[in-house]
């Protein structure tokens, strides 16, 4: 057996839910499908409550499933009760436990019952096509997904998601942009298997279309889809991409990680290890080896939504990098960080914190007469001019 096999066969044990977790996730799905149907009805909201996501189509992974419940309402229903009174119902009937309001397209419940994070989601029951919100598809992904996979293919899709999750780029909120549930799951079916995933990813290069029934293959990115390398068609809504929320750096991510598989296999790919904190001493000793700065501008702010913050704070990162970068300061690196709360930081790693005592001031081309002079002119007799033009 290659080392390849080997691996897949030591994490397939490892990723496939043990009976006793079967067992627990059944029962407490029951439970709470049943609070949630029992409290719309007390509260006299007529809707069709249902288990979704990786869980109702088995690809969940072992010790790391989430539970959706989702609750189907009629299309004449105004989306402002959702906010107004639905979801105020459920929160209230669920008063037990820690609930808080999520947003994704629109808000959503969320709150952990015995180490397992549950979503209650309000959808519409519309035909398919005739979407009133983005999350009206899942039913449909769901049907779909226990029609086409097999339980061999189930396995593959829990090794497609571990290795995502692994390396980094599983989960398509915008915090993390990478790759969805139902992504995943599409890909382990069109390709038949992990295996034959990774191997095609390795070779990916940008456009690339993805749809069921049909070949892989690349086409030029339609105005609206530029800056979108990846396509993957969704298998009930044709004009909808599966991939349309993975960024670039995650997709490539994706890309590299799995052709560095394939040439070197190894279990770390799927669990990383556990990342060793440094000490203060260890830290500054690493900076200051490595020859560059550190700067971190922490701050407070008030309590947003999830979304909404991680949108703000990418803005706020893209906004000093760029700024820095004017400045002719060298960025190599940015990250983000966020108490998830009301405190949060932009990180950059750069080749200097101060700014230099000159800068290359360019102006205009020569060529341009009028421009040139105009710039020209000022920056000559200037007093803190060094030299130049000529």
């Amino acid at each position: 057996m290659s080392t390849l096999e080997t691996v897949l066969r030591q994490v397939k044990t490892r990723v496939t839910p043990t009976d006793g977790e079967r067992q627990k996730m059944s029962r407490l799905s029951g439970r709470l499908k049943g609070d949630v149907e029992r409290i719309l009805m007390e509260s006299g909201f007529s809707a069709t409550v249902s288990l979704q996501g990786s869980f109702a189509r088995d690809t969940w992974v072992s010790g790391e499933t989430d539970l959706d419940i989702f609750a189907r309402f009629s299309p004449s229903m105004d989306r402002n009760e959702w906010t107004d009174k639905v979801l105020p119902a459920i929160k209230n009937g669920l008063r037990k436990y820690k609930v808080i309001e999520r947003y994704a397209e629109h808000p959503f419940l969320e709150f952990h019952d015995d180490g397992v994070r549950v979503n209650i989601v309000p959808c519409y029951m519309v035909e398919k096509g005739n979407w009133k919100s983005a999350t009206d598809r899942t039913p449909y992904h769901t049907e779909f997904m226990i029609a086409h996979l097999t339980p061999e293919l189930r396995v593959e899709a829990r090794l497609l998601k571990k290795f995502a999750k692994g390396i980094g780029v599983y989960g398509a909120e915008i915090k993390i942009g990478g790759f969805s549930g139902m992504l995943i799951d599409t890909l382990a079916l069109y390709y038949h298997s992990f295996q034959e995933t990774i191997r095609h990813a390795s070779s990916w290069t940008k456009d690339v279309r993805i749809e069921i029934g049909r070949p892989e293959s690349r086409e030029e990115s339609k105005k609206s889809e530029k800056g979108i390398d990846l396509i993957v068609i969704d298998p009930v809504d044709p004009d909808r991409n599966l991939a349309a929320a993975v960024r670039p750096g995650k997709l490539w991510n994706f890309v590299a990680a799995s052709r560095q598989f394939l040439l070197s296999p190894d279990a770390q790919y799927f669990f990383p290890p556990a990342f060793k904190k440094k000490t203060r001493k260890e830290f500054s000793r690493s900076i200051e080896n490595s020859g560059r700065e550190l700067v971190a501008i922490a701050f407070r702010h008030a309590a947003l939504v999830q979304d909404v913050l991680w949108g703000q704070l990418m803005k706020v990162e893209r906004s000093l990098v760029e700024m820095a970068t004017r400045e002719e300061f060298q960025v190599f690196r940015s990250a983000l960080w966020s108490s998830g709360n009301t405190e949060s930081a932009v990180l950059l790693e750069v080749d200097r914190t101060a700014l230099s005592n000159a800068r290359l001031q360019k102006g205009p081309p020569v060529a341009k007469r009028g421009d040139s002079q105009s710039f020209l002119e000022p920056n000559l007799a200037a007093r803190d001019t060094i030299r130049g033009p000529w």
